[in-house]
């Protein structure tokens, strides 16, 4: 699905608090997909940069794509080294095959899926690599913190028919392969997401499904969220996963 626009979040909180991706999720596709120093890639609906920073860290050379003003304003502002532009994932202003691999974070649900693949399989060389990186709970052990799973009953009750919601559970399974790719391997990597619980209702603002509510059910339920939050102990530590799913462009 298309459509929602990141430039109704906060850019500092969404940079501030979402959780980030296991640094070995990166050194593992950097490894399967014959990344080098200064192989070219393509951060697609980068947002705020997780992943441009972590590649660059491993000696790529990645272009941020992003369509959201205020994202790119706070990854330029906080990776000067990185070349960001405007551009989305059915128009990417790049040439035909310049890009060894394009890294996608907790983004592709937006994107329009044929369009958005044959966008990547012309920006990718013959052999390059596409990989989806997720940022998912370990949720049976964020439920088991007192005072989480409350929260999360308010929340799924919320946003349970929510059109953002549905298209993100509908990637919880390997990908079926895309027309010019092989098949999908997918690995996943432990991380600790470690925030203040007095900022997680701000958290829970950056999220697509949530932003994306009627104003006054959006307020009530942060209200909500607000006022659970301050039972909760002072630092959250959340179990989570970040999960790759990596494929090859073919002919």
């Amino acid at each position: 699905m298309a459509g929602f626009s990141f430039e109704v979040v906060n850019a500092l909180d969404y940079d501030e608090l979402r959780p980030s991706y296991a640094p070995e999720a990166a050194a593992w596709v950097a490894e399967r997909a014959s990344l080098r120093h200064g192989s070219a890639m393509v951060d697609l609906a980068a947002g705020t940069g997780q992943l441009s920073k972590l590649f660059a860290g491993l000696g790529m050379t990645p272009i941020a794509v992003e369509p959201a003003p205020n994202m790119r304003a706070v990854l330029e502002g906080g990776l000067p080294g990185v070349r960001v532009v405007d551009g989305t994932a059915e128009e990417m202003p790049l040439p035909d095959g310049w890009a060894d691999a394009v890294v996608v974070g907790n983004a592709f649900h937006h994107f329009e899926r044929e369009a958005a693949f044959a966008e990547i399989h012309r920006v990718l060389r013959r052999g390059g690599s596409l990989a989806l990186f997720w940022a998912w709970p370990l949720e049976e052990e964020q439920l088991s913190i007192p005072g989480v799973r409350e929260i999360d009953e308010v929340v799924t009750t919320t946003r349970t028919s929510n059109q953002i919601a549905t298209a993100y559970r509908s990637w919880a399974e390997v990908p079926d392969a895309a027309e010019g790719f092989g098949p999908f391997e997918r690995r996943a990597f432990p991380v600790t997401h470690v925030l203040p619980s007095a900022r997680l209702a701000d958290l829970y603002a950056t999220s697509s499904d949530v932003a994306s509510l009627p104003d006054p059910i959006r307020h009530d339920l942060l209200d909500r969220i607000r006022r659970l939050s301050s039972e909760l102990p002072e630092t959250l530590h959340l179990p989570a996963r970040s999960v790759v799913d990596l494929c090859e462009r073919r002919a």
